[in-house]
C-alpha cells in the first residue's frame, strides 16, 4: 500500500457504503386487481415486493400522498423519504365497456327463445355498463327470461364474463317491442280519397301503437279508399281502407271468358258488390244461372273456365 492510497483508505472508513434508494414512480398503470410495492417505488433492491391492497376500480385511478407514502415506506423496510411533503403517486387502472349493441344482441337472442320477435326493438331500462378490466375480452349472455307479450316488458339475468375478471351479474328489466312496417298518411285526406303512392311513406313503428289492427304494407296502400277521416302521419291499418267499389249491386257488369286464348263477352246482373280482386256472384239474365267471377276492372268480371252455376232461378 502506498502512501498516496491511505486519505482515500481513510475516507472509506469514515462513510461506509450504502445501498441506492428507492424512487418514487409518480405515475403507474395498474394491470391487476392488487396494488404492489413495486407500482410505488422503484429499485427496491434486497426489499421483497408485496400485495398492499386492491387495485383501484377498472377506468378510474387513486391518489396516494406524500404522508401515506411514507408510512407504506417505512412499514415495508423501504429506503425512501419524502423531501418536500408535496410528493404523490396516481395509480390508475385502464378500462372497456361491452359495447352496448352486443348486450343488446346477447338479451334479444334470449327474447327470442322466450317467444319475442326476432327484430324486436328492445330497449334496457336504467342499464348502467360496466367498466371492464382492459384486455378482458369480455362476452355476455342473458338468461332467466321472463318476458311478456302483450305488454312489451321483460325481466332478465345479465351475466358478462371476461379474461381475468371475475364473472359480473346484474338483473336487468326493459322493453320488447314487436315492429311493423306500416303505410303512414303524408298528407290529409277526405273519406273517400282513393291512395296513390304519393300519398303514403313506411315507417317502421312499435306494433303495439296499432292497437290490435292489422297494419297496411306500404305496397298495398296504392288503389285503396279510405273509409273515416284520417290526418297527416297517420299510420294505416287494414280497417282504415277498403277497396273501391267498381261493381255495384245489381249493376249491369260485362262477363269475360278466356278458354283456350280465345275470350268471349257477355252480359250479367251482379248479385254482390266488390272491388278490384274481389270474387262476386252474377246472374246470366238469360239462363238465370249465378256464377261467381272476379272483378277485374270497373262494371267487369271474369268467369273462370269450367265455372259451373251455384244455383238457377226459378221460372
Amino acid at each position: 500500500m502506498t502512501p498516496r492510497m491511505l486519505p482515500t483508505l481513510s475516507l472509506l472508513l469514515l462513510f461506509p457504503a450504502q445501498s441506492l434508494a428507492a424512487d418514487l414512480r409518480p405515475y403507474r398503470e395498474i394491470t391487476g386487481p392488487a396494488v404492489r410495492l413495486s407500482d410505488l417505488f422503484d429499485d427496491l433492491g434486497a426489499t421483497p415486493d408485496r400485495e398492499l391492497g386492491a387495485a383501484p376500480a377498472p377506468g378510474t385511478q387513486i391518489t396516494v400522498q406524500s404522508p401515506q407514502l411514507a408510512a407504506i415506506a417505512r412499514d415495508f423496510n423501504v429506503d425512501w423519504r419524502p423531501r418536500s411533503g408535496a410528493e404523490r403517486a396516481v395509480l390508475a387502472r385502464g378500462g372497456i365497456t361491452l359495447p352496448y349493441d352486443r348486450i343488446l344482441d346477447a338479451v334479444r337472442g334470449a327474447l327470442a327463445n322466450a317467444g319475442a320477435p326476432a327484430d324486436a326493438d328492445v330497449t334496457l331500462a336504467g342499464f348502467d355498463n360496466p367498466v371492464l378490466p382492459s384486455g378482458s375480452h369480455p362476452t355476455a349472455a342473458a338468461g332467466g327470461i321472463a318476458y311478456d307479450p302483450a305488454a312489451g316488458n321483460f325481466t332478465a339475468t345479465l351475466t358478462i364474463t371476461g379474461d381475468g375478471m371475475p364473472p359480473l351479474t346484474a338483473h336487468i328489466a326493459g322493453h320488447a317491442y314487436a315492429m311493423a312496417d306500416v303505410a303512414v298518411l303524408l298528407h290529409h285526406l277526405r273519406p273517400g280519397s282513393v291512395l296513390s303512392a304519393q300519398d303514403v311513406r313506411t315507417s317502421r313503428l312499435h306494433a303495439i301503437l296499432l292497437h290490435g289492427n292489422i297494419p297496411l304494407p306500404p305496397g298495398d296502400a296504392p288503389g285503396m279508399q279510405l273509409r273515416h277521416d284520417l290526418a297527416p302521419g297517420q299510420p294505416l291499418t287494414r280497417a282504415d281502407v277498403v277497396k273501391p267499389t267498381l261493381v255495384a249491386r245489381n249493376a249491369n257488369v260485362r262477363l269475360l271468358l278466356t278458354n283456350a286464348g280465345i275470350t268471349l263477352g257477355g252480359t250479367g246482373i251482379a248479385i254482390d258488390e266488390g272491388g278490384l280482386g274481389d270474387h262476386i256472384r252474377v246472374q246470366n239474365p238469360s239462363s238465370r244461372a249465378v256464377l261467381v267471377g272476379e272483378i277485374t276492372g270497373a262494371d267487369e268480371v271474369r268467369l273462370a273456365p269450367g265455372n259451373t252455376p251455384l244455383q238457377v232461378a226459378q221460372q
